[in-house]
């Protein structure tokens, strides 16, 4: 098989070659469509709307609060399938008693064809009821969720439309009942839950408070004014040992001012202001008046003055005076600057204990702090199992769905289904595409040739013409009765058509078949030498390619042209052009065809046209030896010399093989082919016959196309 050329043409031209087929199929899937329409029950579908809330609901004060919309999807596609669990369906059921429906609980076995399936097929135990309403129930509801919304949509089909609106409003009811007491029921099991685990956190908190505690007091951990007793000690005793250092030099400071003085022979005026007691104060204004009265006797009275003298013993005995005094004052420096070197170093062991004290209570506070986290802990879960149980004792009487309805179901008045635009489509389209994968499997599967190309592809051959179909009824009435009356009778009328059409050049409808027929001449005179005569056997594989119109239609067209044209009919296995152009031979009419003269005396010739038949086909060559048809081509050949074209028409070669015995009688030989008909297996059987005539081959011509440029 040769491969095809594929292209939106050839597809267009396979679908036409199909058409009828085509179109049947396409009637047949569309009357099938129609029963069912006609047969089918109607089934109507009724819808509700609900509205998925995700918002968590929160009893807080007795007020039922809500939080925000959550991103998870996933929820609404879980109550999607609640919807349709067998735990709501079985409510819808119960509450419908759609158990005792005949729609949703059929009786078993109650038709002939479950009837006749049980004689062959052992029956199964026959299902409960109410299991097989919820079945049919399932299959009768779709539930599906808008997408990216919290909005689901609830249909049940049914064939009665009230009943579907009944069920749809029955699945929802059942959905909100099921959401509310399972609420319920949940809220009821965690409030017992909470109710049990309360005594044990209550108990639990106990155990923590007493360890923390009692470790407290073993580590002697105590608290007062918000914070612990040995750290405000610790910072007691800081402040204290400060100001006993500081106490401690100051005494010291004064002791050594002190002692420098009585060193420096406790002058009343090297005495730096902090030694001067009250007693030392009286003394130095004593000795400052003293001095100053024994500076005024030194200006009038001679040294030796006894009043001189005297003042100079007042000012000896102030300064032992002050001197006695400075003693004093250095002793109890001294003593005080001891108690206060003293008071320091035991502020400080007191201190250093203390330090030793706040270091092993904070090592224990560790652990104290992990006891009061535990006891926190504790406190805090406590307070939260008590607010959760006081959530639950108020849900419990007030829980509602997460869901409600936006949209109640109403009552369909128009069936879903059978939907009659859909079954249509279906039908028409099925057709189609039944039949138009029928047409290209059986030209898949067809061998024959539809193209010039394709045959060119196969053979080898030269394209030479596509000869396209042509119908009698495209030709005026006038013209056909004539041309069927010139030649011969209503036996004739197989061939007026294109007769007709080469004649007469006014008639558009036959343009492309004359065309054609001219292309044809044309190029088969191309390697014609001008005033010699020119032969031209047309032949083909099998009978029916279009041989003997194609012969006569190149002939008429020649002869039209005045020109001197042969037309020779050598189709032995079909007379029939012979028996139409020859008429007035008979058949009891001794033909030779063994010289000249016989053939001229036998050639009939149209006066209209001019065009001259010779009817050699009505000798029979088939029972011709060979020295007979040598006398044949002879006579032929010289019979030739009185015509510009010689048109052999050789006939279907494979049915007949007398006719390729004029070839070497022939110029140029030309294969026809017929579209549609004529099979590669065919032509190059009939190449093989010609294969020592390969170099007089022109090509081919392709008759009975669709076109002019098959």
């Amino acid at each position: 098989m040769a491969p095809r050329e594929t292209s939106v043409s050839g597809f267009l031209s396979i679908l036409a070659r199909h058409a009828k087929s085509i179109v049947l199929g396409t009637i047949a899937t569309l009357a099938l469509a129609l029963a069912y329409l006609a047969t089918a029950a109607p089934v109507y579908t009724a819808s509700t709307t609900l509205f998925i809330d995700p918002r968590l609901k929160k009893v807080v004060s007795d007020e039922v609060t809500q939080g925000g919309f959550g991103s998870d999807l996933a929820l609404v596609e879980s109550q999607v399938s609640i919807i349709g669990s067998d735990a709501v369906l079985r409510r819808v059921v119960d509450k419908l008693q759609l158990d005792a429906d005949p729609e949703f609980a059929p009786p078993q076995g109650s038709g002939l064809l479950s009837q006749l399936k049980a004689l062959l097929i052992p029956r199964p135990p026959a299902p409960e009821p109410k299991l097989q309403a919820i079945e049919s129930l399932s299959r009768n509801l779709k539930v599906k969720r808008a997408q990216k919304t919290y909005v689901v949509d609830v249909e049940t089909s049914s064939v009665s439309p009230v009943k579907a609106a009944r069920i749809a409003q029955a699945v929802v009811d059942a959905y909100l009942l099921d959401q509310t007491q399972a609420k319920q029921a949940e809220a009821k099991r965690a409030n017992e839950q909470i109710d049990a685990r309360l005594g044990q956190l209550r108990e639990q908190v106990r155990r923590a408070e007493t360890r923390a505690d009692e470790f407290k007091k073993a580590n002697k951990i105590l608290t007062s004014e918000g914070g612990l007793v040995n750290e405000q000690q610790l910072t007691r005793l800081n402040g204290e040992l400060s100001t006993a250092r500081a106490f401690a030099a100051e005494t010291k400071a004064r002791l050594d001012q002190v002692n420098s003085a009585l060193k420096a022979g406790a002058s009343p005026d090297t005495l730096p202001d902090a030694l001067r007691s009250g007693l030392v104060q009286r003394l130095r204004e004593q000795y400052a008046q003293v001095a100053r009265r024994e500076a005024a006797l030194l200006s009038q009275l001679q040294p030796r003055h006894p009043v001189l003298i005297e003042v100079r013993s007042q000012v000896a005995e102030i300064r032992s005076q002050i001197a006695a005094e400075l003693k004093r004052i250095a002793s109890s420096a001294q003593n005080e600057q001891q108690i206060a070197v003293n008071r320091e170093r035991e502020i400080a062991a007191t201190l250093e204990r203390a330090k030793d004290e706040v270091g092993r209570t904070n090592t224990a506070q560790i652990k104290l702090r992990e006891l009061e986290q535990e006891v926190t802990a504790s406190r805090e879960l406590l307070r939260v199992f008590l607010g959760r149980a006081k959530e639950l004792q108020e849900q419990q009487g007030i829980a509602t769905a997460d869901a409600r309805v936006i949209s109640p179901a109403s009552v369909p008045n128009r069936p879903s289904k059978p939907l009659t635009w859909l079954i249509l489509s279906i039908g028409l389209l099925s057709g189609l595409g039944l039949g138009i994968a029928q047409a290209l499997v059986r030209d898949q599967m067809d061998d024959s040739v539809r193209s010039l190309a394709e045959i060119g592809r196969s053979t080898g051959l030269a394209q030479l013409a596509a000869i396209p179909r042509f119908e009698m009824s495209s030709l005026p009435a006038l013209l056909r009765r004539r041309l069927t009356s010139h030649t011969g009778g209503v036996n004739a009328a197989q061939f007026s058509d294109l007769l007709t059409a080469i004649a007469d050049a006014r008639s558009t409808s036959a343009v492309a078949y004359r065309q054609s027929l001219l292309r044809l001449l044309s190029r088969l005179r191309v390697d014609n030498r001008p005033g010699q005569p020119f032969t031209v056997m047309l032949a083909s594989a099998r009978s029916g390619a279009g041989t003997s119109a194609t012969a006569l239609g190149l002939a008429y067209a020649s002869a039209l042209l005045g020109e001197r044209v042969l037309l020779v009919d050598a189709t032995s296995a079909d007379t029939e052009l012979s028996a139409i152009f020859a008429g007035s031979i008979k058949t009891d009419h001794v033909i030779v065809l063994d010289n000249r003269d016989h053939l001229a005396s036998i050639t009939t010739r149209d006066g209209r046209s001019g065009l001259s038949l010779l009817p050699i086909a009505l000798a029979d060559l088939r029972t011709f030896k060979n020295h007979q048809r040598r006398k044949l081509l002879a006579g032929l050949a010289a019979l030739s010399e009185n015509y510009d074209l010689v048109v052999i028409d050789a006939g279907a070669l494979l049915d007949d093989e007398s006719g390729a015995a004029l070839i070497p009688s022939a110029d140029r030989v030309v294969l026809v082919a017929r579209s549609g008909e004529t099979t590669n297996e065919d032509l190059n059987a009939t190449l093989g016959l010609m294969d020592g005539a390969r170099s007089k081959l022109a090509g081919v011509v392709l008759t009975m196309t669709d076109n002019n440029h098959a």
